[in-house]
């Protein structure tokens, strides 16, 4: 089990709860006896992660692709995100990812196959031969002209809703420390539900033609089936399919909605008339109202949206779990 390439690694210290800093001594101990050249980045800001992965994917943008060194991240999906987007961001990106998951939510690796566990998720990035092309999501903001990429998914309304409270809360810190942070996600949605309102969106598909929906409540578009710390969205979702998928859930009662939350994990709610189901190459969004928006866990904003989606890939390293 040997790395013929050098790692570039970026430290999220603060993600989970600040366990990453121990996990990060495991790790290092790690590739020190196995004798895996590295240099150690931690992130010192919010977008500290996206600075790095961008400049270092622009220094290797000239050179052969198998000089580039394999950008390992330790943090939550939120490191992975701003990772990403740096890497992105680079036209001529060579450098392929790897992830060890440090996170409350996880749900990238959980997609994906990558354990939880960070010294069975180093085997994965070590026993890997070749990078492995994996979908991501490209979102173009109209209203902003900004595009930028997401590895898991993006909301407006109630699962945003529920980001907006958890990362504001205590009670996340608390359960990271007991490696407990997906409560987190749990203890918000009673707060959430109550909080967010229905509201009208248009949802342009791939033939062109729009819909209008008068009671949007959850509307998610993801890239694999989970979302909110392992809550599987839809089980058919693939980060090999070259497709997006769109879920709208409209507003329901508090009863029926705990039903329908209860049948996501049967993967029965896709049957049930509130819930509809796009799987699509391209799609446009857009909302009227206010609403919360979150792109792989972290917090958009209060705001009306205008969002296209796309499908783009990203070169990952790492042998998925099966």
């Amino acid at each position: 089990m040997s790395l013929q390439r050098s790692l570039y690694v970026i430290i999220n210290n603060f993600a989970g709860g600040g366990r990453t800093r121990q996990t990060w001594l495991q790790i290092a101990s790690k590739l020190y006896q196995h004798n895996i050249d590295y240099t150690a980045h931690f992130t010192q800001a919010p977008k500290h992660a996206t600075n790095l992965a961008y400049d270092l994917a622009l220094k290797y943008s000239t050179r052969p692709a198998e000089q580039a060194p394999i950008l390992l991240v330790l943090g939550g999906d939120g490191t992975l995100h701003e990772a990403l987007n740096g890497l992105q961001q680079v036209p001529k990106n060579l450098v392929p990812l790897a992830y060890i998951p440090c996170g409350s939510g996880n749900d990238f690796a959980r997609g994906v196959g990558i354990t939880t566990d960070p010294q069975k998720a180093l085997a994965q990035i070590l026993n890997a031969k070749q990078p492995l092309m994996l979908d991501i999501g490209r979102c173009h903001d109209l209203q902003r002209q900004t595009t930028s990429y997401f590895s898991n998914n993006i909301g407006i309304g109630f699962d945003a809703n529920v980001v907006h409270i958890t990362n504001r809360s205590v009670t996340k810190k608390y359960l990271n420390k007991y490696h407990a942070g997906s409560l987190a996600y749990l203890a918000s949605l009673v707060k959430a539900f109550f909080t967010q309102k229905a509201f009208p969106l248009t949802v342009t598909a791939d033939d062109g033609q729009p819909q209008q929906f008068d009671r949007g409540f959850v509307v998610t578009t993801t890239n694999h089936p989970y979302f909110g710390g392992g809550v599987p969205i839809l089980a058919s979702a693939s980060v090999y399919s070259h497709h997006l998928d769109l879920v709208v859930m409209e507003r329901v009662n508090a009863l029926y909605f705990i039903l329908l939350f209860a049948f996501m994990f049967r993967q029965w709610h896709t049957k049930m008339p509130p819930v509809h189901h796009f799987h699509i190459k391209k799609l446009r969004i857009q909302t009227t109202t206010p609403e919360f928006g979150q792109a792989d866990g972290e917090d958009l904003g209060h705001r009306t949206f205008d969002l296209e989606f796309s499908v783009a890939q990203q070169a990952f390293w790492f042998v998925p779990n099966k």
